[in-house]
């Protein structure tokens, strides 16, 4: 073996270490690991089943959400709504130890086109399925009322803001590392 191919697998070696030691998968991002990611030690956890809050780590604003018998509620507050030349993008997933469920709701006001989209996200076809009426605005808050399409056994909750331009994207998450919060879901 020369020196180029021993260097290869070296270095082969060297990135899968990494990989297997950060959790992550080398087969790509349609695959799942056995347990969910464990949540932040500075994550807001759910003591209240079917309430849960969190600040963005970015220091701009903050998520709840609330679970009723028939519906999501979810408050974004402190982020903007409408900002010339840039598409907001919220989004909260609920999702099983596991990793094999979970759903996203999701509200988009793009400024650049002037649209918004609210509704379940659709991971398969990349597709929003509208919920009734529009994301409330009024309170200078982001709310939106997700009417429950299926059970779901979650036991965290994901939220995530992202501000996308013509120049760039950026996402805030709840935790500086993006890990997954606790979530209690009502019983």
């Amino acid at each position: 073996m020369g020196n180029a191919a021993r260097g290869a697998v070296v270095v082969a070696g060297a990135v899968a270490t990494v990989v297997a030691l950060s959790g992550c998968s080398v087969l790509g991002a349609g695959t799942r690991t056995a347990e969910a990611p464990a949540p932040s030690a500075s994550a807001t956890t759910a003591a209240t089943p079917g309430t849960a809050s969190c600040d963005l780590a970015s220091g701009t604003g903050s998520v709840s959400i609330e679970e009723t018998a028939d519906a999501y509620r979810v408050e974004w507050s402190g982020v903007p709504t409408d900002d010339d030349g840039a598409r907001q993008e919220y989004q909260v997933q609920l999702g099983t130890a596991s990793q094999d469920d979970h759903i996203t709701m999701y509200i988009e006001f793009d400024s650049i086109t002037g649209a918004t989209t609210y509704g379940w996200f659709d991971p398969d076809t990349l597709d929003v399925d509208p919920v009734p009426g529009d994301p409330d605005t009024s309170a200078g808050t982001v709310v939106g009322v997700f009417p429950k399409q299926r059970d779901i056994d979650a036991s965290y909750w994901s939220p995530s803001w992202s501000k996308t331009t013509t120049e760039d994207s950026d996402t805030t998450y709840c935790t500086q590392d993006g890990q997954v919060l606790d979530w209690t879901p009502l019983d």
